[in-house]
This record gives structure tokens, C-alpha cells and sequence, in this order.
């Protein structure tokens, strides 16, 4: 059984890493044969990292001879299917979906998140391939929704989640947190972990957030910010720590992804845009304050019954020393983790039926 990935791996984007690592371990808890071949951005450093063979998501001989030779292609997840951050991105993600579809291949979309679709070349590509697909699997209902209105109606689809909640730290991951705790001096500090992303507004909409950072500090919190996405992040957190009065702390090293859970298990509390560092924090019951730069973000917090981060400064300090308080935030979040955790590996099980009903 051979299964092909497409989607945005071999980028240095945490949250795209986590999303490898889950599907291709989940699938193999419940198929242990089960080869993969990932369309990767740096095939090097997908086999590096995931120890699975890649090839160059733009060599068209590598990735045809991929397809050709698969049982299956798997196309997520995450929000590739989207045209806001560039116009190119959609058009190539369904043209793979298209070439798989014409080698007489079974394609599923995995726990996507569909949208935003602005342009209109881009919504016909998507009904006409999205329609020749053999099964839809989306991480929430926004999304259902949103496949709906494109006139995407042939394919069954199935609610599931994102299925990074499938993914669990072990102890080697927690060792590597400690020992990256203990050289930042952070092993015995109540932390919160921030997580920024390159956004145009960061200036002008987080003003407020230093300020709110700086009165955590004095509370006696250490401010950790940890980038999801290299190098793009650490200049967004950058930016805020220096408006900041307090000593803030960054984590430099590339962690796997399980050692992001197992460093998310650590904090106190998660202040994220990226959608994943609020996934990260979720699954491991972590409280958790959204900033919404992308309507996947809301849809996320919705989920846990949450709104974004309000910007307004006494709004934002009393929100975050709400989720602060012992107990019922995370109490919360935990439970409601575990059910979306178990949704996450249906996806799994969907994919291979469909290669077993072949």
C-alpha cells in the first residue's frame, strides 16, 4: 500500500510538519506496511525530519512516477485550498489533485480547511477537480459550508478535526523540553508562550499586547516566544519584545513536532495567531487566547467556545488573567481535546478504506 502527500511540507512551518507527522503516523497504527512518497518543498529535509521518502513537489517527472506508482493520493491538510496568500498556491495543489484523478487514482482531501476562495478562476478550478475527488474530510463546519457554496456536491464529506490532535509527546520529547528549559533557565518558571506571525496589522492592532506581556512579568510569568514558521516568525516576536520593558526569551532551537507538544504541555498559558500553536496548545489542555488574522482562526476558537483576542487594552489583560485562573479553562479544553482527537483518526481509517475498496 503506497500513499502520496501533497501539501505544504518541507517548508520549515511547524504547523505543516505536525500535520505530516500525524497523518502518516496515524495511518500507520492502523496499516503498519504502509509506504509514503511526500511532494516536499526540501526533500532532504522531509526525509530527515519525518524519516519518509520525498520528492520535489515541483519536478514533474518525480511526481508524476509518484502518482503512476501510489494506491492513493492524499491531499492535505491544513488550508491549501486558498488563493489569499498567493495566487499560485491553489491552481498547483488541485492540479496535482487533477493529475492523480486523470492516472485513474482514488484521491481524498484530508481534514482540510477549505477557503478563503476570492477569485473566480480559482473557484472553478475547485468545483470542477472538487467534484472528481473520491472522498472530502474537513477539520469543521465553516468549512462544510464553505465546499457547499463553491457547488462542490459529489463527493461524500465527513466532519472530522485537524488531525495534529492524534499527535502525543513521548518521553524523549519531554526530556529534549527539559533540557532546553533548563539552559534558557525557564525549568521551574511559570511561562507563557506567545506565538506571532509576519502579519501587515502587528503594529498597529498588537500595540497593546507589550504592555500586557510586561504586567504578566511583574506578575512573576516569564515570557517565552516560540516561532512556528522560520525565519518569518522570530522577526514578528522580535518586534514585539522590543516594545516590551521586561526580558523576554525565545526559543532558537527546531523542534520536532511532538517536542512542541511536550513544550506547549509546559506553559501556563498560549497567547497565538498561527492556527497550529493553538492546536498544540488545545491538545495538550493548555489555555489557550487567540489573535484572529484569518477567518480559520475564529472558526478554531469557536470550537472551544471562544472569541479572539480582543485588542483593547483593558479588555485584553482581563481575558488573559481569566484564562489564567486555576482550573476551569483547562479543564475545559481537555475535554474537549479528547473528543476531537478521537474525530482526528477517522480520517485515517476513511483514507484506507478507500484504497481497500479499490
Amino acid at each position: 500500500m503506497k500513499i502520496v502527500l501533497s501539501g505544504y511540507y518541507g517548508f520549515d512551518n511547524a504547523g505543516d510538519e505536525a500535520l505530516l507527522a500525524a497523518i502518516t503516523s496515524t495511518i500507520r497504527e492502523l496499516e503498519p506496511g504502509c509506504e509514503f512518497v511526500v511532494l516536499s518543498g526540501h526533500p532532504r529535509r522531509t526525509y530527515a525530519l519525518h524519516g519518509i521518502q520525498a520528492v520535489h513537489y515541483m519536478n514533474p517527472c518525480q511526481v508524476i512516477h509518484a502518482l503512476w506508482s501510489c494506491d492513493l493520493l492524499i491531499s492535505g491538510g491544513g488550508s491549501i485550498f486558498q488563493d489569499v496568500t498567493s495566487a499560485r498556491t491553489l491552481p498547483y495543489y488541485i492540479s496535482v489533485v487533477a493529475l492523480a484523478r486523470a492516472l485513474g487514482k482514488p484521491v481524498i482531501f484530508y481534514s482540510q480547511g477549505m477557503g478563503p476562495i476570492n477569485r473566480s478562476f480559482s473557484k472553478f478550478l475547485m468545483r470542477r477537480i472538487g467534484n472528481r475527488v473520491n472522498l472530502i474530510t474537513l477539520r469543521d463546519e465553516e468549512s462544510a459550508r464553505y465546499v457547499e457554496s463553491l457547488g462542490i456536491t459529489r463527493p461524500p464529506v465527513v466532519i472530522t478535526a485537524d488531525p495534529v490532535f492524534s499527535l502525543q509527546p513521548d518521553d524523549r520529547d519531554q526530556e529534549r523540553i527539559d533540557r532546553v528549559l533548563l539552559q534558557k533557565g525557564l525549568n521551574e518558571a511559570k511561562i507563557i508562550g506567545v506565538s506571532l506571525r509576519r502579519w501587515d496589522a502587528l503594529d498597529r492592532d498588537l500595540h497593546n499586547l507589550p504592555l500586557v506581556l510586561d504586567e504578566l512579568a511583574e506578575m512573576g510569568y516569564r515570557i517565552l516566544f516560540i516561532p512556528l514558521a522560520y525565519p518569518e516568525d522570530i522577526e514578528a516576536g522580535q518586534r514585539v519584545a522590543g516594545a516590551m520593558k521586561s526580558p523576554a526569551y525565545f526559543i532558537e532551537e527546531r523542534l520536532s513536532s511532538q517536542e512542541h507538544l511536550a513544550l506547549f504541555s509546559r506553559l501556563h498559558l498560549l497567547i497565538g495567531m498561527r492556527l497550529h500553536a493553538l492546536i498544540f496548545a488545545a491538545s495538550q489542555g493548555t489555555p489557550f487566547a487567540g489573535i484572529s488574522y484569518d477567518p480559520k482562526v475564529e472558526s478554531f476558537l469557536k470550537q472551544f467556545g471562544l472569541a479572539p483576542l480582543d485588542v483593547e487594552l483593558a479588555a485584553m489583560r482581563k481575558e488573559i488573567l481569566q484564562m489564567l485562573k486555576p482550573g476551569e479553562a483547562r479543564t475545559g479544553i481537555a475535554e474537549k481535546a479528547a473528543g476531537l482527537r478521537s474525530r482526528a483518526k477517522e480520517s485515517a481509517r476513511l483514507a484506507i478504506g478507500l484504497i481497500r475498496d479499490k
